[in-house]
């Protein structure tokens, strides 16, 4: 009924609506003209069309239609005659639809959507965080873990190094002691025997002629 007040829902009406027009006799050649592979088997056949369009026409005449209830919330309808984009692709009447509503727009978030929304974003955030923090702590305690048995192979690898030259040393030695034990420390230690029983004022003059005197390569 005109001039009824109309409650509705504010969040889930329609900011604009658009009405698309268009003769019988235009929409019927339109359907005509459509490929057989698109029309068989689908409601664009031919007997089908015509008793779908004879009944929306009878339920929607000019005093009974939906369009009435809009124009009556002042939401008032577009009405686009397609038939004056006969032949063209649709993006015309969709140009035409964009000159008079503008461009398409997502609509925000509600109260409570954006609240969750917030919400998960910092428990996210929070999560992201401390996955981190405990990636970095992994990350320096696998580096200390490292740095420490690289620190004890690097001292095995020493004391293997030192013990391998002791070893040499000890090696290349041997000659040079048996040389000594040979020819030098026996008459080294009669030297050194006599030298404490005479005890000279000059030891190691007395030690160095006695060692000429008695050098077993010159008896």
């Amino acid at each position: 009924m005109r001039g009824k007040i109309h409650h509705y829902d504010k969040l889930i009406i329609p900011d604009h609506v658009v009405s698309l027009n268009a003769s019988d006799e235009f929409l019927k050649t339109r359907i005509m003209n459509l490929p057989e592979s698109i029309v068989a088997g689908t409601h664009y056949a031919q007997d089908r069309y015509l008793r779908s369009l004879s009944l929306f026409r009878e339920l929607n005449s000019e005093d009974e239609t939906v369009l009435n209830y809009f124009d009556e919330i002042e939401i008032h309808p577009q009405y686009i005659d397609v038939s004056k984009f006969e032949g063209l692709e649709n993006r015309v009447i969709t140009k035409e639809i964009i000159k008079n509503i503008g461009e398409p727009r997502n609509y925000g978030m509600t109260e409570e959507e954006r609240e969750e929304f917030e919400r998960k974003e910092a428990e996210e955030c929070l999560a992201r965080e401390a996955k981190e923090k405990a990636d970095l702590e992994k990350k320096e305690f696998e580096e200390r873990a490292q740095k420490l048995a690289n620190w004890e192979e690097w001292n095995k690898r020493l004391e293997e190094v030192k013990r391998q030259e002791q070893e040499l040393l000890e090696a290349q030695s041997i000659p040079l002691r048996n040389y000594l034990m040979k020819h030098v420390m026996p008459t080294l230690m009669q030297g050194l025997n006599q030298c404490c029983m005479v005890r000279p004022d000059d030891p190691v003059d007395f030690l160095a002629e006695y060692l000429f005197k008695n050098n077993p390569e010159f008896d």
